[in-house]
């Protein structure tokens, strides 16, 4: 069980407790009942395997919190066996026994039908509700009971079993909502955080490239005189930094501040680290922030070597900022063209790449440069679930019909049981049905305070009403139970408050009547317990069902940060291990002949002017470094016409359209003799493409290319 199941685990659990919950309510009603005497009649193993199933559905319910979910459906499961095999059994033991009627616990079927949503889901949960309601009515018909009490208990029994198999239906689907959300943000997110991760790769290698080996190799091409031991130099560092980057792979675990102080003292900077708070970041986060501190110090010691430099450390609040500074001559930050990867890219970019992320340059002449590098994590991934743990729909109307379908059997089961009581039958079916509208006509949302407050006193005052007017039994005052559902609907339309509220009303009204009455004890709980354990079941469960979905929402999010994390990083580490591996095989050489500091012959000079238009390339042409382009402009390039490709779409253009656009610019190349500059335009653009070749422009519209005329 992974963490993404978590959701679907932690409902079982919230279903798991409900269910002890409801067989201990049942077994306290029995103990009242066997405590006067009542309930007497059947044989002592029959009342051993009674308690087994009850002591067994609440050793469940306790263990539940510790039991993964493997083990915790196949104890559901002995649960729910056990409890029809109490069903199944009970004409045995009433023939071994003296049994006069039906005894009313038979019927309590809540406890086994949550075992069952536990066990197996809604499925066998319907199935458990419509097995106990059989068996009761077979039952009754055949040992009897079958009078207006058994006729409304039975009634309610299934009504409640029903409830609670719909709500415990919806806490399951609950958190298989929260679980299939986190799987298909996983699964987004891996593939999200793989791409940023080669990205990231990529930008790291372009940076190094286009800073590093591209400015020796055009110093090595170039027929100007270069005084050789420094060009040796630099060769040698570059060699020695596209190594190193080989090497730091395995360095990608490093913490933040220790990377961030390694960082420093490569380029003899000062590091300071003020950390007030638990610094832990992701491996995204820490490699842009290490990345882009890196390349600010690469650039402070290119323009600013003698110049102190410092690298700071902050952590306030969740808030990371790190601020690489130097004292030397500055520069105006607008000034930076377009294609500097240096700053705009390998600092700027990088950081903006990353969720939280951002970068600021401060400079200016004379004053020295500031880059400032800040990070706020951001909440993470949200995780919800379409299903809210509430009936909806279908299943609501089913329900409504039910109850109201039931209501009137009990209304006309008390009439045609006392004929003289129809008008107080026919007002207390009034009073529910006037309930149910208001409670229907609010289904879609919680219903306002006025709403939530007539509907509770509706169901107050008709409990005070049937209590007052009927008989202290439980067929008579059937409107006490058929009201409370009203409590539970508003329970969970979110007036949880309300809700109980009503129920201890209720269990008030019905305790103030049975004592007044002189009633059983086991008659008393028995006629208060109903109304009231329904109502605190669903409010406890839409309270822990809340937590429950907070926590594992939190859980997820873990789950998936550290998913895309390892996913980046994987990616990340994939992609700079494949890019190196080139440099080292393909530049390195050319670097370690460079760093020789012997003079290039001219032989030498076009291989080196040939791989600097190609790594030039492969970091601006984009799209455009493809065939049949790229071996038209290799050849171009041998002829020593001087090519530029710039790929400017951000990776819009269609697949067909660029393929057009590929073969147009290669035949254009073809006929140049001195410079191209070919370009793909940003989406925005009426042109897809335009190119000059030896001074004359043309654009390319995905139809025809227009040839503007060429001033004279």
């Amino acid at each position: 069980m992974g963490d993404l199941d978590a959701g679907s685990l932690a409902a079982r659990r919230v279903i798991a407790g409900a269910s002890g919950f409801l067989v201990t309510a049942v077994a306290v009603v029995t103990v009242a009942f066997l405590a006067s005497g009542e309930q007497g009649g059947l044989p002592l193993w029959y009342h051993a395997l009674g308690w087994w199933s009850a002591a067994l559905t609440v050793a469940l319910a306790l263990a539940a919190p510790i039991l993964r979910e493997r083990a915790l459906r196949v104890g559901a499961g002995a649960a729910v066996v056990s409890y029809l095999a109490v069903v199944a059994l009970f004409p045995v033991a009433a023939e071994a026994g003296h049994v006069e009627r039906m005894p009313w616990l038979l019927t309590a079927s809540s406890a086994g039908v949550a075992a069952a949503l536990v066990a197996a889901g809604p499925g066998l949960g319907w199935v458990t509700v419509v097995l106990a309601a059989v068996a009761g009515v077979i039952y009754r018909l055949r040992f009897g009971g079958f009078d207006l009490d058994g006729v409304v208990n039975d009634a309610h029994a299934v009504l409640t079993a029903a409830v609670i198999c719909a709500l415990g239906g919806f806490v399951l689907s609950a958190g298989r909502g929260l679980d299939a959300a986190a799987a298909a943000r996983r699964e987004a997110g891996e593939r999200e955080s793989a791409e940023r991760g080669r990205l990231a790769a990529r930008t790291r290698t372009a940076a190094l490239v286009h800073d590093e080996v591209l400015a020796t190799l055009a110093l090595a091409a170039s027929t100007v005189a270069v005084p050789l031991d420094r060009l040796a130099a630099q060769a040698r560092r570059a060699a020695l930094m596209v190594t190193r980057l080989a090497h730091e792979e395995s360095e990608d675990s490093w913490p933040l501040e220790a990377a961030l102080a390694r960082e420093a003292r490569r380029h003899d900077a000062r590091f300071t680290a003020r950390v007030d708070s638990p610094l832990h970041v992701s491996d995204p986060v820490r490699e842009a922030i290490v990345g882009a501190c890196r390349q600010a110090l690469a650039n402070a010691v290119r323009h600013a070597e003698e110049a102190p430099r410092s690298v700071t450390l902050t952590v306030r609040s969740a808030m990371i900022e790190v601020v690489v500074a130097d004292e030397g001559a500055g520069f105006e930050v607008s000034d930076i063209a377009d294609d500097r990867l240096g700053i705009r890219h390998s600092i700027v970019g990088r950081m903006a790449r990353v969720s939280g992320g951002g970068a600021e340059v401060q400079s200016g002449h004379g004053t020295g440069t500031r880059v400032v590098l800040r990070y706020r994590p951001d909440p993470g991934p949200e995780m919800d679930a379409d299903a809210s743990g509430r009936p909806r729909g279908r299943a609501v109307a089913l329900l409504a019909a039910g109850f109201v379908a039931l209501q009137v059997l009990c209304a006309v089961a008390a009439a045609l049981s006392a004929p003289e009581s129809w008008p107080r039958q026919a007002a207390l079916l009034a009073v529910v049905l006037l309930t149910a509208s208001l409670v229907w006509s609010a289904r879609r949302a919680a219903p306002a305070w006025p709403r939530a407050a007539a509907i509770t006193a509706l169901v107050v005052g008709g409990t005070v009403v049937a209590v007052s007017t009927a008989p202290f039994s439980y067929g008579p005052l059937w409107p006490v139970v058929a009201l409370a559902f009203f409590l539970v609907v508003l329970a969970l339309r979110g007036r949880t408050g309300t809700a109980m509220a009503g129920a201890v009303l209720i269990a008030i009204v019905v305790a103030a009547r049975g004592i007044l009455d002189g009633a059983l004890v086991g008659q008393t709980v028995q006629l208060a317990a109903r109304p009231t354990v329904i109502v605190i079941v669903a409010v406890a469960m839409l309270l822990v069902v809340a937590r429950m979905r907070r926590r594992i929402a939190a859980l997820h999010r873990e789950a998936v940060i550290a998913a895309e994390s390892e996913s980046w990083s994987r990616a990340a580490r994939a992609e700079l291990g494949r890019r190196t591996d080139e440099l080292v095989r393909t530049v390195v050489p050319l670097m370690e002949r460079i760093g020789a500091g012997s003079p290039a012959s001219a032989a030498q000079r076009r291989e080196y002017a040939a791989w600097e238009g190609r790594l030039r390339d492969e970091l601006r042409a984009g799209g455009l470094s493809r065939e049949p382009l790229r071996s038209a402009v290799g050849a171009a390039r041998g002829r020593g016409v001087d090519v530029v490709l710039l790929d400017d779409s951000g990776e819009a253009v269609d697949e067909d359209a660029l393929v057009a656009v590929l073969a147009w610019m290669a035949a254009a190349v073809g006929e140049a003799r001195h410079d191209v500059v070919g370009r793909l335009h940003p989406p925005h653009r009426a042109m897809q493409a335009s190119i000059a070749v030896d001074g004359r422009v043309s654009l390319f519209d995905g139809a025809l290319t227009v040839p503007p005329p060429v001033p004279r």
